[in-house]
């Protein structure tokens, strides 16, 4: 490895600027099924995006289980839209 230039670094800090997702299930009540087909499509995409962010982080088989599951129904939700759209002309 040839010369480097080395700098004397003394304390590094990270910053936690937030999730990088919002979780759009936070205050909605009701079950799974019935709150995700009252989401928008951009709320689905951001739903599928957190637990995919949240399986990444999860530590137990369980856990990751789960949130693919959420993330999964998102996703079939937005692919039954889109047929249905695509299936209509595009109206909606």
């Amino acid at each position: 490895m040839g010369d480097v230039d080395r700098i004397d670094a003394t304390h590094t800090w990270v910053i936690y600027e937030g999730e990088p997702y919002a979780d759009p299930l936070v205050g909605r009540h009701g079950s799974l099924v019935e709150v995700c087909a009252s989401f928008s499509d951009a709320e689905l995409v951001e739903l599928c995006g957190h637990w995919e962010w949240r399986a990444e982080l999860a530590t137990s088989d369980i856990d990751r289980w789960w949130c693919w599951t959420v993330v999964r129904f998102g996703q079939r939700l937005l692919a039954g839209r889109r047929a249905q759209e695509h299936s209509q002309g595009g109206s909606r």
